[in-house]
C-alpha cells in the first residue's frame, strides 16, 4: 500500500469518526415513538392537543416515522438527519407528496438567517419567509441543558415581527409542524410536555408544572388566565396608559425584564431586554394593545394598553 492510498484511508477515517462523534451529540427528537402535548388558553380555559411519531418505514434509502394525531393519520412521516441536525416533514399524500421540507435546523449559529414556513399547521401559510437567528443558547430540560435557538423574522412592509423558538431534540416550543412560529399559550399554542413513550419525559412548561400535568383541559381562574405573580404585580408599574410615543416602566428594583408587546390578534410587535425604562412604542398604530413582562422565562406582569 503506497502512502497516498494510505494517507486517503486515515482521512476518511477521520472523517467518519468527526460524524458519528457529532450524531452521537446530537439529542434526538425520534430514536424513540415519542408524544407532543401543546396546550393554549382563551380566556378563562384550556385545551391540550397532542401529536405522536410511532412506527418507522424507509423511503428511498431514508429512515423516516409516522406522525399521529390530531388530523395527521400517518399522512406525514419526518425524519432526523443527526450528523447535520436537521429534521424534515414529508407528505405520503398530495399535491406535496413525496418531497423533504426542512422543518428545523440545529445547525444554526447567532445571525443566520433561514427560510422557513409551517408545512401544515393551524397557523397560515402567510407566516413564511426569512427568519434571522436572534439568541443561540440552553435551556435546563428534564434531560439536562439542550440548544436552544430563537428567530425572528421582520415583515418590513407591515413593521411586524413573527418569533419562534427551537430546542434540539424536542422542536418547536409549540406545534411540532408549527416551526415559523411560537410558543404562545394564550394564543396559539404552547408546548407543555414531549415524552418518550408517554413515561420518559424530556421536556416540561413552567405551566404544566404549576398544573402538574401535561393535559392541561379546565377552566382556569382569573389569575391563572393572567400568569400573574401576584407580589410581583404589586409592585411593578407600566404607564402613561393611554399613551402615545413612550411608555416607562417602574417597579422592578433594577432587574432585566424581557418586554414583549402583541398586537389584539397576538401578532408580536415589539421585544426587548430592559431594567426600569422607556419603551418606545411610537411606531405601533392606533390600537389595543397587550405587554407582557418576563424574568428568568416566567410572566411577571400582564396588562392591557391603549396607544393613541
Amino acid at each position: 500500500m503506497n502512502n497516498k492510498v494510505l494517507r486517503l484511508i486515515l482521512i476518511i477515517s477521520f472523517i467518519g469518526s468527526l460524524s458519528a462523534a457529532k450524531s452521537q451529540n446530537y439529542a434526538s427528537m425520534l430514536k424513540k415513538p415519542a408524544t407532543w402535548h401543546v396546550t393554549f388558553c382563551q380566556k378563562t380555559t384550556c385545551f391540550t392537543d397532542f401529536y405522536s411519531s410511532q412506527g418507522d418505514t424507509t423511503i428511498d434509502g431514508k429512515w423516516y416515522r409516522f406522525l399521529v394525531d390530531f388530523h395527521f393519520n400517518k399522512a406525514v412521516v419526518v425524519r432526523e438527519d443527526t450528523v447535520t441536525g436537521k429534521v424534515y416533514f414529508r407528505y405520503l399524500y398530495g399535491q406535496r407528496k413525496d418531497t423533504d421540507v426542512l422543518m428545523y435546523d440545529y445547525s444554526l449559529n447567532l445571525n443566520e438567517s433561514i427560510y422557513i414556513f409551517n408545512p401544515n399547521s393551524p397557523i397560515p401559510e402567510d407566516s413564511l419567509g426569512l427568519y434571522d437567528v436572534v439568541r443561540v443558547d440552553s435551556i435546563n430540560t428534564e434531560k439536562g441543558y439542550r440548544k436552544r435557538i430563537k428567530l425572528n423574522r421582520h415583515d418590513q412592509t407591515s413593521n411586524e415581527f413573527l418569533t419562534t423558538t427551537w430546542v434540539e431534540g424536542i422542536g418547536g416550543l409549540s406545534y411540532i409542524n408549527t416551526p415559523a412560529v411560537g410558543p404562545e399559550l394564550y394564543g396559539f399554542g404552547e408546548l407543555s410536555c414531549f415524552a418518550f413513550n408517554d413515561t420518559d419525559f424530556v421536556y416540561k412548561s413552567i405551566f404544566s408544572k404549576e398544573k402538574s400535568d401535561c393535559n392541561i383541559n379546565f377552566v382556569v381562574k382569573e389569575e391563572d388566565t393572567l400568569r400573574i405573580i401576584e407580589n410581583e404585580k404589586s409592585r411593578v408599574k407600566v404607564f402613561p396608559n393611554p399613551a402615545r410615543n413612550t411608555i416607562s416602566l417602574d417597579g422592578l428594583s433594577g432587574h432585566q425584564v424581557l418586554v414583549i408587546i402583541q398586537d389584539n390578534i397576538g401578532r408580536v410587535v415589539l421585544e426587548n431586554n430592559t431594567s426600569n425604562g422607556e419603551i418606545d412604542i411610537s411606531f405601533l398604530e392606533r390600537g389595543v394593545y397587550f405587554i407582557s413582562l418576563y424574568s428568568e422565562e416566567q410572566e411577571l406582569y400582564r396588562q392591557k394598553i391603549l396607544k393613541h
